[in-house]
């Protein structure tokens, strides 16, 4: 009886969690180095699009902002200029995380 009742529960807990509404806390687009623009200041718009023939996407750049170069965490200024020495190529990842209610970018990474 004891087993029947804590089963019951545990199954009810579940489908209470269920029935919420799910909210998006935070966005990943990922791009390539060709098709993504550095901004000059760290509080200012990056642009971005996923594809050749996608849109450009604008998002907000704060300085809380993290950067990640190579797998590198580092300030915006070190980014910018590790960003600009690399080949701008397809081939090369980069993952831009933003709030989608916001526009505000949590993270910028990017890999070659």
């Amino acid at each position: 009886m004891t087993f029947r009742m804590g089963t019951l529960l545990l199954a009810l807990c579940f489908n209470a969690a269920a029935l919420a509404d799910l909210k998006t806390l935070s966005e990943a687009k990922e791009t390539s180095t060709a098709f993504m623009n550095v901004p000059t200041t760290d509080n200012s718009r990056l642009t971005f699009k996923t594809c050749e023939e996608c849109e450009f996407i604008s998002v907000r750049l704060t300085p809380a902002t993290e950067y990640y170069l190579r797998g590198e965490a580092m300030t915006f200024a070190s980014f910018r200029t590790g960003f600009n020495t690399l080949r701008r190529s397809t081939e090369d990842y980069a993952l831009v995380t933003y709030d989608p209610e916001t526009n505000t970018v949590t993270s910028v990474r990017v890999a070659d």
